[in-house]
């Protein structure tokens, strides 16, 4: 256990980590038929305040928002989706449920991505945004945990990066779906640990970069 605590401590120096809050959008968060697993507004509670504390560490913030246009969700997604994907697409630009959840707008400082499926790496730039600011770390957070959370950190692993996956801080339809798509990403794409785990790394210190 403490030789893990001091790897993260060395993967997660602010000077070269960035805080992916993936789709914390009025979408993902509606009321639903069966509560998501953890309850949404508690994981949000969470993630609220650990983004706080990265922007007080001059962490870098990314906010991740889907956007699928009428347009693009034809092709293999129709096909797929069918009867269950509205038209106009919910995640259209122009309707209400594309915006960002409240209290998760963007705020001065913080970088604003948009992406057409569930990897923010897909068909984005991301990946040169992060090295162009020197990130070799990506800490995961959002909705949902084995889609657009899993896919994410999935890419930023095979795209280099370092991945840090906040178990506590992302959220999936079955509590049997968000505790396998965190024993995956565990078992092959980084490290699954809790923002408090992190917070700790931070207020240890007890190694103060990277090497890259």
């Amino acid at each position: 256990m403490q030789g893990q605590h001091e790897k993260l401590s060395l993967l997660v120096d602010p000077r070269h980590a960035a805080l992916l809050v993936v789709d914390v959008q009025r979408y993902f968060t509606r009321e639903r038929p069966a509560p998501m697993y953890p309850a949404v507004e508690v994981v949000l509670d969470r993630l609220r305040r650990f983004v706080d504390e990265c922007r007080a560490r001059g962490v870098l913030v990314v906010r991740i928002q889907n956007v699928i246009s009428d347009e693009s969700a034809l092709g293999v997604w129709r096909r797929h989706f069918g009867e269950r994907w509205a038209t106009p697409s919910p995640l259209a630009p122009d309707q209400p449920s594309v915006q960002f959840h409240p209290g998760f707008e963007p705020q001065p400082g913080d970088l604003v991505l948009t992406k057409p499926r569930y990897s923010s790496f897909y068909g984005t730039p991301l990946a040169s945004m992060l090295r162009s600011r020197e990130i070799q770390t990506v800490i995961v957070g959002g909705l949902t945990t084995d889609v657009c959370v899993g896919g994410t950190a999935r890419d930023a692993f095979q795209h280099e990066f370092d991945v840090v996956t906040l178990n506590d801080c992302t959220a999936e339809l079955t509590q049997a779906r968000h505790e396998s798509g965190l024993a995956t990403l565990a078992a092959n794409f980084g490290i699954v640990c809790s923002s408090t785990d992190v917070l700790a790394a931070w207020n240890a210190q007890l190694v103060p970069t990277i090497a890259s």
